[in-house]
Parts: C-alpha cells; structure tokens; sequence
C-alpha cells in the first residue's frame, strides 16, 4: 500500500508533464504557422474579389499571402490596414495590430505611416519609424501581408 502512492505521484506528475509539454508545443505551432487571413475586405464594395484601378490612381496589389495574391485595393484618400474596423481587414494574422498603418493621399503623393504598431510597418524590407512617401514598385509589409504599390 505504501508503494502505491509514490507511483501514483510519479504517474500524475508524468501526466502533468505531458499536458505542459503539449501545451508549450501548441502554442509554438500556433505562433509559428502561416496565418489563415479570415477576410481581407474594403469596407465599400466588399464583395469584388478584384478591383481595377482608375487610371492615374495610386493602387494597391497583395502579393503575399499566396491565396490572396492579386487582390487590387485602390486609394482614393485614405487606406486603413489592421485587424478590426480598417479599410482592409487581415483576420488571423497575430502579428497585425489592430489598427496597424495607414496609407494616405497627400498633394506630392501616396504616403504610408505607421499607427505605432506592436511589430512595425516595412517599406521595401526597412521598418519605418515615420512617414514615408511610397512610389510605384514599393513593397509594403504588414504583419505576413505584402502590398505591391501600382499607379
């Protein structure tokens, strides 16, 4: 009988291990997998998988996530990206903060500026700490979202 109870001890404390081994691990996964962006949407006009830029205006065209890739948004004066009550709305994706950047049309042009972010906005591979004119050709990152600029 006294045998009993130290094994009984060993084998719950071998079960306990497990479950926080498995959790450790699933949090990792989680962490670490690609994100599956829920919706991208623009609030007007939602249900258009593509749209086509007017001539002269400044477009956007998503380049990554794969399954997303060649959705075209385009900026008529202002172009919210985050994870909730945004222009473009990326479920998902925990490195997007909910209200991330914002894209916005000046007199000299397009320019991006980043809502003091938790993980940063990218132009072009470079965090950007301020407002920065974007031209065409200039690739944007959000999170694990890549926008392509296009005029």
């Amino acid at each position: 009988m006294t045998d009993q109870i130290p094994d009984s001890l060993n084998y719950l404390l071998l079960v306990f291990l497990y479950l926080f081994f498995g959790r450790v691990l699933w949090a990792v996964w989680s962490e670490v997998r690609t994100p599956s962006i829920a919706r991208w949407t623009r609030h007007e006009g939602a249900d258009a998988p593509r749209r086509t830029a007017e001539k002269g205006a400044v477009a956007f065209v998503v380049m990554e996530p794969r399954q997303h890739r060649g959705r075209t948004f385009t900026l008529s004066s202002t172009l919210t990206i985050g994870r909730e009550d945004c222009d473009i709305v990326l479920d998902g994706d925990s490195f997007i903060s909910s209200r991330h950047a914002r894209i916005e049309m000046r007199p000299d042009g397009a320019w991006l500026v980043d809502l003091a972010s938790t993980n940063g906005t990218y132009l072009n591979g470079t965090r950007i700490t301020e407002d920065r004119h974007v031209r065409r050709g200039d690739r944007i990152q959000v999170g694990s979202a890549v926008l392509e600029v296009r005029r």
